[in-house]
């Protein structure tokens, strides 16, 4: 009897098949995989903050009545690392669990678990999703595909920065009176978009 099997040749074009297959989807899986990632540790951030200034209410009472010097007019003013650095120390990090807190000449630096982490300056939260973007970063607002403004406001709690935003989709993608978008040339809003977005990248996202 004749036994039936493939033929070399068989067995290679079909391994050149499915190598050219893979590198064609592998690509699009892998950027997939990586919005994921990105925008599931966006919203464990939001959530771990909205928390911590909620439990820190129960025990300090109305944000209004908190120490004010961190939420004076954060886009003028000259932050203070240290001072940053003391008043996570009282309201937050005790409901935070983190890895490791410093502070620089203008930022306090945070890093979480996840290996995600933030700079505070003033009413203001720079989520990095990598946590050495944070420590490199030396502008306020340099623009990122990793780093994410958030904001806290004693009227509002604690989110995406959304200034000057109206309420429409449409809107996060054109610079508005606070001179902010979601945008490859100004991220300032591109948290919010995700957000708004029900916590996903999209595929309009400009990154």
């Amino acid at each position: 009897m004749k036994s039936k099997a493939f033929t070399l040749a068989e067995v290679l074009i079909t391994i050149g098949i499915i190598g050219v297959v893979a590198a064609l989807t592998l690509p699009s899986l892998i950027e997939n995989h990586q919005k994921k990632v990105v925008a599931t540790k966006l919203k464990a951030f939001n959530s771990i903050m909205a928390q911590a200034f909620n439990t820190a209410k129960s025990d300090y009472g109305d944000w209004d009545n908190w120490d004010s010097n961190i939420f004076g007019d954060s886009l003028s003013s000259n932050g203070d690392g240290k001072k940053q650095m003391e008043w996570l120390q009282k309201y937050l990090l005790p409901h935070i669990k983190y890895t490791e807190a410093s502070y620089s000449d203008k930022y306090a630096l945070v890093a979480l678990p996840n290996g995600s982490g933030f700079s505070n300056y003033n009413s203001l939260y720079f989520f990095c999703v990598n946590y050495s973007d944070c420590k490199k970063a030396t502008e306020r607002y340099n623009n990122s595909h990793s780093r994410f403004i958030f904001k806290f406001s004693t009227t509002y709690g604690f989110g995406p920065y959304d200034c000057g935003w109206k309420g429409t989709r449409e809107e996060l993608f054109i610079k508005n009176s606070c001179n902010h978008l979601c945008s490859k040339t100004g991220s300032g809003m591109c948290a919010k978009l995700i957000q708004f977005d029900g916590w996903e990248i999209s595929r309009d996202y400009p990154w």
